[in-house]
């Protein structure tokens, strides 16, 4: 015959039982205190959510679909005086101009891209090529001279000398003079 062992149930009930009391003996506080402390944690999380938002390029170098088909890119600032600036600028053959007037070369490797999306180029106002994060400038300041030269010669003005097109526009005005006078039965010289 088995010997039947007797279930110990009660016994681990009652370990249970004074594990629970020990733990309320240290958590025993009124529960105005215990809300107090949910209140103050709950502030804790909601302003750790809202220190965290992440920082936002500038609107005007933001470069959307429509200006990046037509071969625009952000470019990010930074003048003399430390201040960033953000603005969008066509490149042409390896070059642009900036707002203030200056000329830059690009090569491509200097090219970071916003959030996946939008292409940035952060450029020194002293120095003609763009700042470059993960390859060294080896390349000397002289580098993209005649993409910038290109560049200038496309932008210049070129002024069309207007004296033909008024000559033009005289002769044509005097025919139509002479046809309405001819036409009305008059005779121009008596």
């Amino acid at each position: 015959m088995e010997i039947i062992k007797p279930i110990k149930v009660n016994e681990e009930k009652e370990e249970i039982v004074k594990k629970v009391e020990q733990e309320e003996k240290i958590e025993k506080k009124p529960i105005v205190e215990q809300i107090k402390e949910l209140n103050k944690f709950k502030a804790g999380i909601i302003s750790e959510k809202e220190n965290k938002k992440g920082i936002r390029i500038p609107r005007k170098a933001k470069v959307r679909k429509g200006k990046l088909k037509k071969g625009y890119i952000g470019i990010l600032r930074i003048d003399e005086n430390r201040n960033i600036t953000g603005e969008k600028v066509k490149v042409a053959g390896n070059a642009y101009m900036t707002s203030d007037g200056s000329y830059h070369a690009i090569e491509g490797n200097e090219m970071l891209f916003w959030e996946g999306k939008f292409p940035l180029v952060i450029q020194k106002t002293n120095q003609t090529r763009p700042l470059s994060l993960f390859e060294e400038n080896k390349k000397s300041e002289t580098f993209g001279d005649r993409y910038k030269m290109a560049k200038m010669l496309n932008d210049t003005i070129r002024v069309k000398s207007k004296g033909g097109s008024i000559i033009i526009w005289v002769l044509v005005a005097g025919a139509a003079l002479y046809g309405i006078n001819y036409m009305m039965g008059g005779s121009l010289f008596g």
